[in-house]
C-alpha cells in the first residue's frame, strides 16, 4: 500500500511535468479513488504546491493566471459558504456596505438577514441576488464588464466608489501575504482598491488556500484590512502571524459560526 506522502508527491511529479491534469488521469496513475484525489488536491493547494483548477490542477504560478468564475465555484464550496454567512451576520439594519465580486462575497448576498441596508456591488451576480425587500437598496457603479469575473471595473467604476463613503467593505482576494492582498488582473486590482478606501471597516473574505500565495498586483497592503474571515483549515500559526501584525483574524467553522 503507498503511503500517503508517496502519493502526494506522486501528484506533484505528475503536476510539474508541465502540464494540467484531471483528477480521472490521477486516479488512475495512482489507483485510487477519485475522492481520495480531491483530497490529496485540496493539502496540496494549501500548501501552495499546486493550483487546484475545475476537475484537476495544475503547476503554482506567480499568478498572472486567473481561473474562471466556473472553477473558482467549484473550489472550497463548504468553506466559502461558512464565511459567507458569518460576514453577513455583521451587517447591521441600515448598513451602508460594498460587496465585492466573487466566489465568496456571493455567500454574503445569499445569507443577509437584515431589513434595511444600501447594498453597492460591482459583481452583476450579487445585485441579482439581493433579497428583494421593500429597504434594502441596491447600487451597481457602472464600468466596463469582465465576463469572466462578471464584476464592473475600470475608471468609471473606481470614479464611483472615491465619491462615496460606507460603513463596511467585504473583499475578495486571490493572495495573502503579510505584505498585503493581491488579484491577477490591473482593472480589477485599482477597483478594489478604491472599494478599500471608501470603507470605515474593511474585510477580507477568502478561504485559507490564498494564505501565503501572491499574485500579479497589490490592491491593499496589511495595514489597510481592518480584518480578515477565513476558514477552519488555517493553521494556528498562520493566524499568530498575522494577528502579530496587527490584523484580526477570524476563523469561521463549517456552518458559519466562530
Amino acid at each position: 500500500m503507498v503511503l500517503v506522502g508517496e502519493r502526494r508527491q506522486k501528484i506533484l511529479e505528475v503536476v510539474n511535468s508541465g502540464r494540467a491534469v484531471t483528477v480521472e488521469e490521477l486516479s488512475r496513475i495512482l489507483d485510487v479513488s477519485p475522492s481520495t484525489v480531491r483530497r490529496d488536491l485540496r493539502f496540496l493547494q494549501s500548501k501552495g504546491l499546486l493550483y487546484r483548477t475545475h476537475g484537476g490542477a495544475m503547476p503554482p504560478v506567480l499568478s498572472s493566471y486567473e481561473p474562471s468564475l466556473v472553477e473558482k465555484e467549484s473550489s472550497m464550496v463548504e468553506e466559502k459558504e461558512a464565511i459567507g454567512k458569518y460576514a453577513a451576520s455583521l451587517i447591521d439594519e441600515g448598513d451602508t456596505v460594498v460587496i465585492d465580486a466573487g466566489t465568496t462575497t456571493i455567500h454574503i448576498v445569499r445569507n443577509l438577514m437584515v431589513n434595511k441596508a444600501k447594498i453597492v456591488t460591482n459583481f452583476l451576480k450579487a445585485a441579482l441576488e439581493v433579497p428583494h425587500k421593500p429597504d434594502i437598496e441596491v447600487l451597481l457603479p457602472g464600468g466596463n464588464l469582465r465576463f469572466s469575473t462578471q464584476a464592473l471595473v475600470g475608471p468609471v467604476a473606481e470614479n464611483f466608489f472615491e465619491h462615496i463613503r460606507v460603513d463596511k467593505a467585504f473583499i475578495g482576494t486571490n493572495g495573502i501575504t503579510l505584505e498585503g492582498f493581491s488579484t491577477p488582473n490591473v482593472l480589477e486590482a485599482a477597483t478594489k482598491r478604491a472599494m478599500v478606501r471608501c470603507a470605515e471597516k474593511v474585510f477580507v473574505v477568502s478561504d485559507s488556500t490564498k494564505f501565503g500565495k501572491e499574485s500579479f498586483i497589490r490592491f491593499a497592503d496589511i495595514d489597510e484590512v481592518d480584518c480578515i474571515i477565513t476558514d477552519w483549515h488555517l493553521p494556528d500559526e498562520e493566524v499568530e502571524r498575522y494577528r502579530e501584525a496587527g490584523l484580526e483574524v477570524i476563523r469561521v467553522k463549517e456552518g458559519g459560526t466562530i
